[in-house]
């Protein structure tokens, strides 16, 4: 039985469709362009959701964790830990009106909560899941705020062949800060199919490979 589950799963997800049963508990894989694999697993439940992010570099293991609510079809976060080799290295806290950030070396930052505020997962999460984002938000990578007023969505759609077959993509495009996102994904399916963010010669870019266990 457990077999034939996952392959009629495998069938589904080759055309790009998740049936909604699983479409909340993803573990995902992606290929990078520094040639290393990305885990990413995403669960969102009973308005609770959790992103946990891995790359295992050889001798260096990162995680990235993401938790928050989901309220009125936004990924609120609550809490962001970058953890390195199995010890935390920066970590973000919010409350209902101040966020705390910084490597934890350091003493952490405090200020004012003005802004929602996304890491970089959640930030394509909250796109792929809503097919939005707030027109003014703010990023983190635990060590820095990133504000970013009045952003402007491109959105655009069009077929494309995937395992020969004919699929409708949506491709959105943004300035944040000074990066500049390219995020891909299939009509719907709620995560990202590729991802790409450049900021000055920086470049780093994800392409879904399947889903793994």
């Amino acid at each position: 039985m457990k077999l034939f589950y996952r392959l009629a799963l495998l069938a589904v997800s080759s055309v790009g469709y998740i049936v909604n049963a699983v479409a909340d508990d993803l573990n995902l894989k992606y290929s990078t362009n520094y040639l290393m694999p990305a885990y990413v697993h995403f669960n969102n439940n009973a308005g609770k959701y959790k992103i946990e992010s891995r790359i295992n570099i050889p001798l260096y293991k990162i995680q990235f964790i993401a938790q928050g609510r989901d309220n009125n079809s936004r990924l609120s976060l609550d809490s962001y830990k970058d953890v390195r080799n199995g010890k935390n290295y920066a970590i973000v806290e919010l409350g209902s009106n101040s966020i705390q950030y910084g490597k934890v070396k350091e003493p952490l930052k405090k200020e004012s909560l003005s802004l929602p505020t996304f890491d970089l997962f959640s930030l394509v999460f909250q796109l792929s899941y809503y097919d939005k984002l707030p027109s003014s938000f703010q990023t983190t990578n635990g060590k820095k705020l990133y504000p970013s007023e009045n952003v402007n969505l491109d959105k655009s759609q069009a077929k494309v062949k995937l395992n020969g077959k004919d699929v409708d993509q949506i491709t959105y495009k943004f300035r944040a800060d000074d990066k500049f996102f390219t995020i891909k994904k299939l009509v719907g399916e709620k995560f990202p199919r590729y991802v790409l963010y450049t900021r000055d010669d920086d470049k780093y870019e994800l392409t879904f490979d399947g889903f793994v266990q």
